[in-house]
């Protein structure tokens, strides 16, 4: 499959980003723990020269194994420029705050001390929330202030203009849109970011990406496919379109003429994937 996804109101968030980029002291990224280096947005050039939180969010959805691998060497990889603090967390937690505003106490200590120097005693930071559609920045805004203060839904693209969220009186927090590139570095990025969400369904040929994500996971995580869906005809080497047919005949999957209906059960192996229903599954096997 090739994924391409850039409607106009993420170009025009893109330019807003770098409008107000000069007003913030530091960026907070929220990332999908299930494909870190997929996610991780492509807005380096206008954000490199900011120290960086990178939150890598929803680690429940994510295979314990791989999350481990995660740390600061690896995102250099990507980042070569990283200034910054890497944190793990679910932000549906509404207990994440202290952890939080220790990574941000370590990154805006010199800010706060330059400002110290100068007479400054109440410095009010501001951070820059920002992301790849559906990665949870929301939520993770409404966590961190116990509070809601922004419209939450499980579709990329809810939030289409810049928002400032006070959280205290020392700090500031300015959401923003998700935002994609015009065209991803290769095809794996662009359907990494389309099974967590991060692409508008409506552009998608379900059953292809069903197909690619069996293809892509079932032989590692064969064992959970064959727990979710009770397919004890099925071993490690069973094809994708083999797993696709036994979920079918578990979850009866027919059309009237007695075809098997591959949307319904495209929909019901992506959903569950989504959801976290199949188990603790990562797109990226070696971050």
């Amino acid at each position: 499959m090739k994924i391409e996804w850039y409607p106009g109101h993420i170009a025009k968030a893109r330019r807003e980003i770098k409008e107000h980029i000069k007003e913030v002291d530091l960026v907070i990224e929220i990332v999908d723990a299930r494909c870190v280096m997929s996610s991780i947005n492509f807005l380096n050039e206008e954000i490199k020269n900011k120290k960086r939180l990178i939150i890598v969010n929803k680690i429940d959805l994510a295979d314990e194994n791989e999350l481990k691998k995660i740390n600061k060497e690896k995102i250099k990889k990507s980042i070569l420029d990283f200034n910054g603090e890497i944190l793990l967390l679910d932000s549906r937690d509404n207990t994440i705050k202290r952890d939080v505003d220790k990574k941000i106490d370590i990154l805006a200590e010199d800010i706060l001390e330059k400002n110290r120097n100068k007479g400054i005693k109440n410095t009010v930071l501001k951070s820059m929330v920002v992301g790849m559609p559906n990665v949870g920045k929301s939520t993770f805004i409404n966590s961190y202030v116990r509070k809601k203060v922004n419209k939450v839904e499980n579709t990329p693209g809810v939030t289409k203009s810049l928002q400032w969220a006070k959280i205290s009186d020392k700090m500031l927090l300015l959401d923003t849109p998700g935002v994609t590139v015009k065209k991803f570095e290769n095809n794996d990025v662009g359907l990494n970011l389309a099974l967590v969400g991060s692409i508008n369904d409506d552009i998608l040929e379900k059953q292809d990406l069903a197909y690619e994500f069996l293809q892509k996971v079932y032989k590692k995580y064969y064992k959970l496919f064959i727990k979710r869906y009770k397919l004890d005809n099925l071993d490690e080497n069973s094809s994708p379109i083999n797993v696709m047919d036994e979920i079918a005949k578990k979850n009866i999957c027919y059309k009237k003429n007695g075809n098997i209906n591959y949307d319904k059960v495209a929909n019901i192996i992506i959903n569950d994937f989504r959801k976290g229903a199949i188990g603790r599954i990562s797109l990226e096997f070696d971050l």
